[in-house]
């Protein structure tokens, strides 16, 4: 029977920001990407990594000084609320100046529990989890001026016989002179998710602005700030902001701050540090602050040239 309590309140854990918030698929919304997760989140003009583009803003891509960036990434996402465990992978790719394209997939899982029939009486075992798959594309229309677009499917399995799934999409333009950058566009667009019971749901969409500035110290320091807003088509609103900085382009240290409000990503404070050599990255993000957020923890590590 206690086993059979703890399954209940996993899915109520699950289901209580869709419930909430009248939002389907809330995990659509979040950058796993350790990069990104230790400056509370904020990803909009954030060039130093673009792995994720899928899933985050594709017009980035093209400025991007690499050619290709790939990423592996493990999330222990609000192990003292919900315990979900995500691993992750990214690529984008740079063709030409002009062109780039993205993959992304990740994949949550939480601990498994038992399950029962009408009567009560124990029929087996269930492990709840979420599925996303990315595709992205990115044009540079001029030298200083992208666009790109996302195209994913998400699909959340809560209980036997209750999942939900949807196609979803992103829109984004970006704007880079010298070392400021902005963005602009819309995620999670797509339609109602419906419920075996016939419920609807709205996916996540916001519509976000974000804002960057890259301040080169000399050859050896440097400086990267960046903010991000978003407004949600339910009426909640969201920031965030992070900082970093990095030595001799090997150390990075980085922190942020996420306000979430009644949105599906609730406010919290992170940082994080990051080393890269000959190409090679690791990253690390670590999630305070929060009652739910508290200890998530990601780690990813990649490569780029």
């Amino acid at each position: 029977m206690k086993r059979i309590i703890i399954h209940l309140t996993v899915v109520f854990m699950f289901l209580s920001p869709v419930i909430s918030n009248a939002q389907a698929l809330p995990f659509t919304a979040v950058d796993y990407d350790a990069v990104t997760l230790a400056k509370g989140g904020v990803s909009l003009t954030e060039t130093s990594t673009v792995a994720n583009a899928a899933f985050a803003n594709p017009a980035a891509i093209v400025f991007y000084d690499d050619m290709l960036d790939a990423s592996l990434a493990y999330t222990m996402w609000q192990p003292d609320f919900s315990n979900t465990s995500v691993a992750s992978a990214g690529a984008a790719l740079k063709i030409g100046k002009n062109i780039g394209v993205a993959l992304g997939f990740s994949k949550g899982s939480c601990p498994e529990y038992e399950t029962v029939d009408g009567s009560g009486a124990e029929t087996g075992s269930f492990k709840p989890g979420n599925l996303q798959l990315g595709l992205g594309v990115a044009y540079k229309i001029i030298p200083f001026l992208s666009v790109g677009a996302n195209i994913g499917y998400a699909v959340e399995n809560l209980a036997p016989e209750m999942s939900y799934g949807a196609l979803n999409a992103d829109v984004y333009a970006m704007l880079k002179l010298g070392s400021l950058k902005a963005a602009v566009g819309v995620s999670e667009l797509g339609g109602k998710v419906t419920s075996q019971s016939g419920a609807s749901f709205s996916l996540p969409t916001s519509a976000n602005v974000g804002i960057g500035y890259d301040l080169e110290l000399s050859d050896t320091h440097a400086v990267n700030l960046n903010a991000d807003a978003a407004y949600y088509l339910m009426g909640d609103i969201a920031a965030a902001a992070g900082v970093s900085y990095t030595y001799s382009k090997m150390v990075t240290a980085r922190a942020g701050y996420r306000y979430g409000g009644s949105s599906v990503i609730p406010s919290f404070a992170s940082a994080g540090i990051g080393i890269r050599l000959f190409g090679a990255k690791l990253d690390f993000a670590y999630l305070f602050a929060s009652d739910v957020m508290k200890n998530t923890m990601s780690i990813s590590i990649g490569y780029s040239f």
